[in-house]
């Protein structure tokens, strides 16, 4: 039982109601016993006080007469009194019989003295006093502790039965509660399993009452609509890829069995062998690219930091595309706000990422349109958009573009892989930044990045 948990916590939960019930009744045992003594010394001192002054206002034989009338008033069986001279002889007593033995006289120092006096012979102990009377007397009376004992029996037995009655609600309070966490836990284990054995689509309800189970059941839901959407993504991208893959490789083999079934001449056969190698070297971009992105998502590949003018990156990839701009007769404007845009980064990393959106942005915009790139800062960050009237994204595909080898239908008929807007991101993230894309389909496409300044 105890291997499992919910055998485990049982235990614990009775054993932690065990522990406070034994307390709680060692506390009140205590508390009890003393409370009865304390009772039975204020009685046994009244006792004193009223002898103490029979002797002062009638002498010795007043208190004789008192002793007569306690031998007929009490029980002998429960009380006794003596009464001693200076030399502790006794010289007075009530009935002594069912007294066989008796404690000695105790006296400290003229001061009373409250002792405890057991003995086999009696059936129970007894509570006994012992002070001065007057300066030539000495005073001890004793009383049975019989009905406090039989009271605090009582109580030991009463105990016995709620410590019983305890330890069973304790037990089953602890199974229920054991149960009631244990049903969230078993809950998990179980889409677990199903998770496991490739179902993604049920999720865990919550429990009412337990935060941290419902916390575990958010975690575990959380996780499973994640791999749901990585498994969604895998696939697009298998299905991207087969794409992409499909057609260069169609066309080398295409090549390839023209070399080997033809006759052509040694210049056709340097141009099929061209055309090879700049299909490889497309393949082989796709792949360094993926590779690039894997690496920079992962954070192996470090970056190397330096302070950099983020206006200055931008003239510089302006220039290189305004040849491509002026050939299409595309409107590319620059518009930098005043003031230094300092970020700390990685330069040939970041160029790659501004000249792959300046590319896009270039890439979808008819002739004769206008493209715009702007940089500036806002609450502490340098905020930098590409700007253009294109064709736009479809508002189903807005979500997906930074998915690696997402392409929408509609550029398809363009050249590329899906990985540009990926590596971008990448490249973003790794310098502590975001990249959102708004679009309007037909109206053209703006790319926001925010990068933290060094300046802020």
């Amino acid at each position: 039982m105890l291997r499992t948990l919910a055998g485990r916590l049982t235990f614990f939960y009775a054993l932690l109601f065990c522990g406070l019930a034994l307390i709680l009744f060692l506390v009140i045992d205590n508390s009890m016993e003393s409370y009865l003594l304390h009772k039975i010394d204020e009685e046994l001192q009244t006792e004193v006080s009223e002898f103490t002054n029979l002797l002062n206002s009638g002498g010795i034989e007043t208190v004789s007469q008192q002793m007569l009338i306690e031998n007929i008033s009490e029980d002998i069986e429960e009380v006794f009194i003596r009464i001693f001279d200076a030399d502790s002889r006794e010289i007075l007593a009530t009935d002594l019989s069912a007294w066989p033995v008796l404690p000695p006289l105790q006296l400290s120092a003229g001061k009373e003295r409250l002792v405890f006096f057991s003995a086999s012979v009696y059936p129970s102990a007894i509570r006994t006093i012992s002070s001065p009377l007057g300066p030539d007397y000495s005073f001890q009376m004793g009383t049975r502790l019989d009905h406090s004992e039989q009271l605090m029996m009582h109580y030991h037995r009463v105990f016995a039965a709620t410590f019983v009655l305890v330890l069973t609600l304790g037990a089953t309070a602890g199974f229920y509660l054991t149960r009631k966490v244990l049903l969230g836990l078993r809950m998990v284990r179980e889409a677990a399993d199903r998770i496991s054995a490739g179902n993604l689509s049920a999720e865990i309800p919550r429990q009412n009452g337990v935060a941290e189970v419902n916390a575990l059941i958010r975690s575990v839901n959380h996780m499973q609509q994640r791999i749901k959407a990585l498994i969604g993504e895998l696939q697009n991208v298998t299905n991207n890829i087969a794409h992409d893959l499909r057609s260069p490789l169609t066309r080398m083999r295409g090549m390839a069995e023209m070399t080997l079934t033809g006759d052509q001449e040694a210049e056709e056969y340097r141009a099929l062998a061209g055309a090879v190698v700049e299909e490889c070297d497309s393949l082989v971009g796709m792949i360094n690219t993926m590779l690039e992105i894997a690496e920079t998502d992962a954070g192996l590949k470090p970056l190397e930091l330096q302070p950099l003018a983020v206006d200055t990156i931008l003239q510089d990839i302006a220039e290189l595309y305004s040849t491509v701009a002026e050939d299409r007769e595309i409107s590319m404007s620059l518009k930098i706000a005043d003031g230094p845009l300092q970020i700390s980064g990685n330069r040939s990393r970041l160029q790659r990422a501004f000249a792959n959106l300046l590319d896009n942005a270039l890439k979808f915009t008819p002739d004769k349109g206008r493209v715009m790139l702007e940089a500036g800062r806002e609450a502490g960050q340098v905020i930098i958009r590409f700007t253009d009237n294109g064709k736009g994204i479809a508002a189903a595909d807005l979500p997906h573009v930074c998915e690696r080898y997402y392409r929408a239908d509609r550029s398809r008929s363009t050249p590329g892989t899906g990985l540009g807007l990926s590596l971008v991101q990448a490249i973003i993230h790794a310098h502590g930044g975001e990249l959102t894309v708004t679009s309007e389909d037909e109206r053209g496409t703006c790319v926001t990045i925010r990068l933290p300044s060094e300046n802020a």
